[in-house]
């Protein structure tokens, strides 16, 4: 009697630890936490600050959170995950199922994410990234075990061992308290918050209760009157963004550490979720030096690195080093990252007839602005005009800071808004390089020259002599089709 060699039996679907009931719900109130806010807001704002408004915030609150849990409960429920030799899957959905197959090879680093639910209960988060993931991955798993977290490290690194499997760092790099603090004071990310505590007046008077008439005129009160007034209520709302935007620094980047690997850099970073990311080194387009506006006076930098499909990546999950002194950029880069490593200085610059062109534009939009601050501040007199300097001041510091450079088929270009970027990368990992000319460059023998990296940022020149540009174009085309 012969047998036939059988399959092996197929692995089993697991169900994610308990701890994800929970971590689901948490991540579904998140969600649901600004259109609660509308509706409890619009609930409420009928009447004033009293017993029945608190019992009714309180009410929305408890729906929410029951909302959440069940939402938590059903996705947990649904959601199960299976490792074979060849592949890992997540299945996840009830009304529409998602299943998500990668196969091992694939996969190039497995990410943990470590919150304070994660932490209380010893589970991990894991991401699964593979070359053309974007945000968190393709696969998202919010609780495993850590016996599940290795097993699914060791398949991987059966099939791709420089993926994931653990190496003595060749290099290791941490971000010193001290440094932390200066990172956290100068990272100037207060742009998205002013308009939202721009917004906290309408709220605050929303909640405070009365009728519409009664509303309107309490926030005319809020309203400065005088120049004075516009510039104290200026400094304190950016005041307030400021101690915001030093507080989530400091959530983000507390303990980072990068650590090289042979081809592979691993980061951890966290105050409040502690994460760990891997990196692999093929799939560095560039790296950009950040010189923002608070730190370029003090010749600091924030290195940042373009890697294939981390386009929906946040700005922190894309940082290589948070703090670093200019000087020592290049020291660092050889030390870490020495594909990349290149000089910041030597940049040839747009030529000297191009001045009033990066000058007069901004100069002029901020006469522009000045007029209508003169027309819309009751009392503010001719003040506002002065604008144009630094709009001026803005334009010299762009056409300073303007330039690019191609040896031994590295490539460097440098431009400036607000904050002073660099892009060094290969002129081999060039994504699309453009040359651009208007009729009045072309009048004035000048042209732009553009090239996009990694996953779309683009860094541009702007009016160089048309000659040098063509000739630029060439070459970085032609290294970029190589």
């Amino acid at each position: 009697m012969s047998s036939e060699p059988q399959p092996p039996p197929a692995a089993a679907p697991r169900r994610l630890h308990h701890a994800g009931i929970l971590v689901l719900a948490v991540d579904a109130l998140r969600d649901a936490a600004l259109p609660m806010l509308v509706v409890g807001v619009v609930a409420i704002s009928g009447g004033g600050l009293d017993a029945d408004a608190a019992v009714r915030a309180l009410m929305f609150a408890a729906i929410g959170a029951v909302v959440a849990a069940v939402a938590g409960t059903v996705t947990w429920s649904t959601t199960t995950w299976t490792l074979t030799p060849g592949t890992v899957r997540m299945r996840t959905g009830v009304l529409s199922t998602k299943v998500v197959d990668i196969p091992l090879p694939r996969v190039q680093s497995v990410d943990t994410v470590r919150g304070p639910i994660q932490r209380l209960f010893g589970v991990q988060g894991v991401h699964i990234q593979t070359a053309g993931g974007g945000k968190e991955g393709e696969i998202k798993l919010v609780a495993l075990a850590p016996a599940d977290v290795e097993a699914l490290r060791a398949a991987v690194g059966a099939t791709r061992p420089e993926a994931v499997t653990e190496a003595e760092p060749e290099v290791v790099r941490r971000l010193t308290p001290g440094a932390l603090l200066v990172a956290a004071l100068t990272s100037g990310q207060v742009g998205v918050l002013v308009p939202v505590l721009a917004a906290l007046p309408q709220v605050v008077d929303e909640l405070a209760g009365g009728d519409v008439e009664d509303a309107g005129r309490a926030g005319a009160r809020l309203v400065p009157d005088t120049a004075m007034e516009w510039v104290l209520a200026g400094a304190v709302l950016l005041g307030i963004a400021w101690l915001l935007a030093i507080l989530g620094a400091i959530a983000a980047f507390s303990g980072f550490q990068v650590a090289r690997h042979d081809d592979r850099l691993r980061l951890r970073r966290g105050l409040v979720a502690r994460r760990e990311s891997t990196v692999a080194v093929p799939r560095v387009q560039a790296v950009l030096v950040v010189e923002g506006v608070l730190r370029r006076p003090f010749g600091l930098a924030t290195l940042r690195v373009e890697v294939a499909g981390f386009r929906a990546e946040a700005a922190a999950a894309q940082t290589l080093f948070p703090l670093l002194r200019r000087r020592d950029v290049p020291g660092f880069l050889a030390e870490l990252l020495p594909e990349h490593a290149d000089g910041l200085d030597g940049l040839a610059p747009p030529p000297p007839r191009a001045w009033r062109r990066y000058v007069l534009p901004p100069a002029l939009a901020g006469l522009a602005l000045g007029a209508a601050g003169w027309i819309a501040i009751p009392g503010a007199g001719p003040w506002p005009l002065a604008l144009a300097l630094p709009g001026a001041a803005l334009g010299v510091f762009a056409r300073r800071a303007a330039g690019w450079r191609l040896e031994g088929g590295r490539f460097a270009m440098r431009s400036r808004r607000l904050a002073r970027i660099t892009v060094l990368a290969p002129a081999a990992r060039l994504q699309e390089v453009e040359r651009s000319q208007s009729l009045l460059q072309r009048r004035g023998r000048l042209a732009d020259l553009a090239v996009a990296v990694g996953a779309g940022t683009r860094v541009r020149v702007r009016h160089l002599d048309e000659g040098v540009a063509a000739g630029a174009y060439d070459a970085l085309r032609l290294g970029a089709e190589r």
